[in-house]
């Protein structure tokens, strides 16, 4: 037996060794009793791959978008800042070095320029007459002479409308000084304002005596501080019930100011306590 196994063993041994390990990695047993060849190269000697491990995908490059050209600017856009340009520059040519030359040049070119305007407000106006409510003389106040004089009117009829309304629950603090020459001109006139529209006038006299149209004036009791009344001949419009008051004007004022001034302060909401 012994003789036998040697023989085996001796035979194996003659065997190149190439021929052996392609044997065994040639074929190898498969459940179903085929043999399945096995790509070059074992298994741990590839590179990882499997479940596991995978290789990246190449990154695929975005070829960038391509700008939107710029928008086509109108020709009289490109024109027009031409001519700024060319107008700025020969006025610092002329400034920096004002010779005849260059003040002509540049006087030129702004007589060019101020062509162009001219152009362009008659046609404006003529624009303006062909729609009315581009008109801002029908619209506002009116810029003919003849028509102020018509809308002014209306305005003082309003404007007398409401402080008629207001003199029912709203009076004049009028404070001044007997010797002021400004309070015995403003005081005719208030006198007058206080007639035509019924509006009680309270009169404050800072140094007690009384002027011709407001003989029996009230003593300063501290009011006029408390006012900081600096100023006479001083006007404020009061609601006593509600003891707020709001100042009218200092100085001396027209009867159409004067109007003009409290109508626009009875449409005013804001009331300032006394």
């Amino acid at each position: 037996m012994r003789p036998l196994l040697a023989l085996a063993a001796l035979s194996l041994s003659a065997l190149p060794a190439t021929a052996l390990s392609a044997d065994e990695s040639s074929s190898i047993a498969s459940p179903v009793g085929k043999t399945q060849v096995e790509p070059q190269g074992t298994y741990w000697l590839r590179n990882r791959e499997g479940w596991f491990w995978y290789s990246d995908p190449p990154a695929s490059v975005k070829t960038p978008k391509a700008a939107p050209p710029p928008p086509s600017r109108p020709p009289e856009l490109v024109e027009f800042e031409a001519m700024q340009q060319r107008l700025d520059e020969l006025k610092r040519v002329a400034v920096m070095n004002p010779t005849d030359t260059n003040l002509v040049a540049y006087m030129r070119y702004q007589r060019f320029v101020m062509n162009k305007s001219e152009v362009f407000a008659e046609r404006w106006q003529r624009l303006v007459w062909t729609v009315p409510e581009l008109d801002y003389g029908l619209a506002g106040r009116p810029t003919n002479s003849m028509a102020i004089g018509a809308f002014d009117e209306q305005q003082q009829v309003r404007q007398g409308q409401v402080v008629r309304n207001l003199a029912s629950t709203h009076g004049l603090l009028f404070i001044f000084r007997s010797d002021c020459p400004y309070c015995h001109r403003f005081a005719p006139i208030l006198k007058r304002f206080e007639q035509e529209f019924s509006m009680t006038v309270f009169p404050v006299s800072l140094d007690g005596r009384g002027l011709p149209e407001y003989p029996n004036p009230q003593m300063d009791n501290g009011i006029a501080s408390r006012l900081n009344a600096t100023v006479v001949p001083a006007l404020y419009l009061t609601a006593p019930s509600k003891r707020q008051i709001r100042p009218v004007g200092f100085g001396v004022m027209a009867l159409t100011e004067l109007l003009e001034r409290i109508a626009a302060l009875a449409q005013d909401p804001r009331e300032a306590p006394l």
